[in-house]
């Protein structure tokens, strides 16, 4: 079944309009209950913002999800994307929110997210999808563990400045819903266009000054998404290198980040986990940027390599 244009745009247009309606009332939800992201560490907000916007994320994503799922045609595929994808993200959504709330350490909340990553990589292979590098199945299932633990981190690690997050999340579900359209995975396309919907709808709120962060109950929920998605995708390259390189080149910003913070931390002897000001956003305020030019420039570096990733898939 291929979704026509006034479907999409249905489907965007509830899911925008749900979450920016929602956001509101999942803020006055965490300040009642006293939920904040306070400043310090790696936040650059000088007074203390309400989390759980990522329920407002969340919630639209799951019902508009299950609306596609209802569609009729293509039944048992939906299904698989529902139990593969939206399932585990709930899952992954309530760790982070549970953190939210109770300060969770590192080790538990890595533990966790290890063994979402290794249920969805085993979930994935029964529907033929996953990452398929190597012979054997058990380095496959560990390096789709290892890449849905470690966008799922990268993105909760660019979650240190308004709307930066929330912005990187549009710009990559944009560049995986036109990958997965030109190769005919429309239940994954609508997905994407879910995940862009819920964030357009929520970054209202969210951009500066932001009165509302995803927390990590949203860092988490969209990471784990994006990265579950981006495996599903079949990139239609026949080069090996080609597969590899266009999801990386789709999250190259968090990517790059991540690796460069864990590489930083390790020199310095502290742990990878630990919050800093060492994140790409950070460095480039050190060199004078404001805070709308830092995010002007990492946006605009995702487009370009997303485009370039893209491209690279159309025609090699």
């Amino acid at each position: 079944m291929k979704f026509d244009l006034y479907q999409y745009l249905l489907l965007f247009t509830a899911i925008a309009a749900s979450s920016s309606i929602l956001t509101p009332f999942f803020r006055a939800i965490a300040r009642k209950a006293n939920i904040f992201d306070h400043p310090g560490g790696r936040k650059l907000q000088e007074s203390p913002i309400a989390y759980l916007g990522g329920l407002a994320v969340a919630t639209p994503i799951t019902f508009g999800s299950l609306i596609i799922v209802f569609i009729p045609s293509l039944s048992e595929i939906k299904f698989q994307v529902y139990l593969g994808l939206i399932i585990p993200s709930i899952i992954i959504a309530l760790i982070g929110l549970f953190d939210d709330i109770y300060q969770l350490p590192p080790l538990p909340r890595f533990i966790a997210q290890s063994g979402v990553g290794f249920i969805t990589s085993v979930m994935l292979y029964l529907t033929d999808s996953g990452v398929k590098l190597f012979d054997k199945s058990w380095l496959n299932y560990l390096v789709t563990t290892l890449w849905v633990v470690t966008i799922i981190n990268a993105l909760n690690f660019m979650d240190n400045m308004d709307g930066l997050a929330t912005c990187l999340s549009i710009m990559i579900s944009i560049s995986m819903f036109v990958l997965s359209y030109l190769n005919e995975q429309y239940v994954v396309s609508a997905l994407c266009v879910a995940i862009f919907a819920a964030c357009i709808g929520f970054l209202f709120w969210n951009k500066k000054p932001a009165t509302i962060y995803l927390g990590d109950a949203g860092a988490l929920y969209l990471g784990f998404l994006l990265a579950a998605i981006s495996i599903r995708i079949d990139i239609r390259s026949q080069s090996e290198i080609i597969r590899v390189l266009v999801p990386l080149l789709i999250f190259a910003i968090p990517v790059i980040d991540i690796v460069q913070v864990v590489i930083r931390r390790i020199i310095k002897g502290s742990s990878p986990f630990d919050g800093g000001r060492d994140h790409l956003s950070h460095l480039l305020l050190t060199k004078g940027l404001s805070e709308v030019k830092v995010l002007t420039v990492l946006i605009t570096s995702a487009a370009v390599l997303s485009f370039f990733g893209i491209f690279l898939s159309e025609v090699i």
